[in-house]
């Protein structure tokens, strides 16, 4: 753990940010061979008294050179992408001398960028990334500081497994050994007005840590894609359990994603 971290919450909360644009978009829509332009934004807020906020736009561009693994008509694609992130959050505090009203609040502004590349298959695709995350940190009673380092992720999506898809996620921030995942199985759920609107529903299970701190999300997910628009509104809600509030709570969270 770096020295400018001093409550036990920060490490957790840099790190879901860093990963809250991308668990946010629905990646179950497959690429085409076309280059791709990305457009995300959402919020998340948990009961347990913090908000997120994000934006995140990038690319996608056809590597004609390089085929994909399990379909020769289908090139594997350079991805490209920055996303900012504000957040508010109170937390038990650690120290009087850094409280008010016995709670510590903290704010982030910042946000992460990266490149890396998607590797489409019959079964799904496969994306690594490798990037740099650089966030603002405001805490009650104490001198701003900045937090830096890097930052990777990669994503396996299984696109026909059972009646589904499984789309797994996982993002690495070096400089405070944090790990996050999250798993989603996204099923058909229906569609109107001859398929202007498509839905998707599944469970997802969210989970982060590294060695001072530790979270476990669980609940569902309910996505609309607008095919004629090229976005897809997604919202989800569950409990949550962490080492910074004792008991279970709850989250929710509402988010858009566009491709063309």
């Amino acid at each position: 753990m770096v020295p400018f971290f001093r409550g036990r919450a920060q490490t957790a909360l840099v790190a879901y940010l860093a990963g809250l644009s991308f668990l946010m978009a629905p990646s179950f829509c497959r690429a085409d061979s076309a280059p791709i332009l990305e457009v995300s934004g959402g919020e998340m807020v948990f009961s347990q008294q913090a908000a997120f906020y994000d934006a995140m736009v990038g690319g996608l561009f056809p590597l004609s050179g390089v085929k994909a693994l399990s379909s020769g008509s289908e090139p594997a694609f350079l991805h490209v992408f920055v996303a900012g992130n504000v957040i508010d959050f109170n937390q038990p505090a650690i120290s009087p001398d850094q409280s008010v009203n016995g709670l510590t609040r903290e704010s982030y502004l910042g946000g992460v960028g990266a490149v890396g590349v998607r590797i489409p298959a019959s079964w799904g695709f496969w994306e690594g990334d490798i990037g740099g995350a650089y966030f603002n940190v405001d805490e009650t009673l104490t001198p701003v500081s900045d937090v830096s380092g890097i930052y990777l992720q990669t994503e396996l999506l299984l696109n026909s497994l059972g009646p589904g898809s499984l789309d797994l996620f996982g993002s690495y921030i070096g400089s405070i050994n944090y790990l996050l995942g999250e798993g989603r199985y996204m099923m058909d759920a229906g569609e109107l007005f001859h398929r202007k609107a498509l839905f998707y529903a599944g469970p997802e299970l969210i989970a982060q840590g590294n060695d001072s701190y530790a979270a476990v999300q669980f609940g569902g997910i309910l996505s609309t894609e607008l095919p004629l628009l090229h976005t897809t509104f997604s919202l989800e809600a569950g409990v949550l359990n962490s080492s910074v509030w004792p008991g279970i709570g709850g989250y929710e969270g509402v988010s858009f994603y566009y491709a063309y």
